[in-house]
């Protein structure tokens, strides 16, 4: 064979590879799967800094795996609505089918579960029991209205306590974080279905925005923002913190930075300010779990 034939050939192979890794992060949502990792990994230090290594490496890899798997079944079970209100994703745009992403999600929930196993038993079920939910939630669940969101809520925030769990410590202490982080993701849950009504719509899904109106729903939205604000000072007077200033300072500038975004995406509600809303948040959850580091219990 000819040498630039044969270089031709591998540079076309690299660049397939390349273009489908990235494929397959968009079905995963990398992103979401990373700041669950470090969530979970912010949790265990917050409550035990002496935890070996392994415990962060294996948490990690557990949530990254359930939520970045998460992302590709709900895709799966969403390509008719997707096709609508999402048709850039891989599986409406044609760039993957719905057997790679279904065995994209089974492969990925099952190294989450594996890798849970060394985790102790509290942990596997937790997770088993998350996979289960997630699994279901599409295709089931979503059809319940404002129900689906809780559970979404409940099965992020059930980060922060596999976080606990694993670093042995009473889960009493990371209470509020977790019901700070179960409002943020209700409160953003709630706004993604604006985005999605007119698929949600002719596909029959119940949701706020649908039910209610897109008003209620950002209505919501702001009720909840505001019942974190509130809780602020309230957390700050009755729980324990070893850096109490280093909590307010990060999840005021998350709370904050949510809030600039939906206005701009409740002022004008198109694709880009939709997607601004979803970067933006990204940023907010990062400076969330910087600020949960803030909460850990004085020694």
């Amino acid at each position: 064979m000819d040498p630039s034939s044969s270089r031709f050939l591998s540079t076309s192979t690299l660049r397939s590879w390349v273009s489908l890794m990235r494929t397959y992060s968009q079905l995963y949502r990398l992103p979401n799967g990373i700041l669950a990792a470090l969530a979970g990994c912010a949790t265990i230090y917050t409550l035990n800094s002496a935890a070996p290594l392994s415990q962060y490496l294996l948490t990690a890899v557990v949530l990254a795996c359930m939520y970045s798997a998460a992302c590709a079944i709900n895709d799966y079970w969403d390509v008719e609505k997707d096709r609508i209100n999402h048709p850039n994703r891989p599986i409406p745009s044609g760039r993957l089918s719905l057997q790679q992403a279904w065995w994209a999600a089974v492969v990925l929930f099952a190294f989450a579960l594996i890798a849970a196993i060394p985790l102790g038993v509290h942990s596997f079920l937790l997770v088993a029991v998350s996979i289960v939910l997630l699994w279901n939630y599409s295709h089931l669940l979503k059809y319940s209205g404002i129900l689906g969101n809780v559970i979404v809520a409940i099965i992020v925030s059930a980060l922060i306590f596999l976080g606990s769990l694993v670093a042995a410590r009473p889960w009493a202490a990371m209470l509020y974080p977790t019901e700070f982080l179960f409002c943020y993701t209700l409160a953003k849950e709630v706004i993604r279905d604006v985005h999605d009504a007119e698929g949600d719509r002719r596909q029959g899904v119940v949701t706020v925005a649908n039910l209610w109106g897109t008003r209620t729903a950002f209505l919501i939205a702001w009720g909840l923002i505001g019942v974190l604000i509130g809780s602020i000072p309230t957390a700050l007077l009755l729980l324990p913190m070893s850096h109490p200033l280093w909590f307010t300072g990060f999840s005021c500038l998350m709370l904050l930075d949510l809030g600039i975004a939906l206005t701009r995406y409740q002022q004008q509600r198109s694709v880009n300010t939709y997607e601004g809303f979803i970067f933006w948040d990204r940023f907010s959850m990062l400076f969330g779990i910087v600020g949960l580091l803030g909460t850990a219990p004085p020694p």
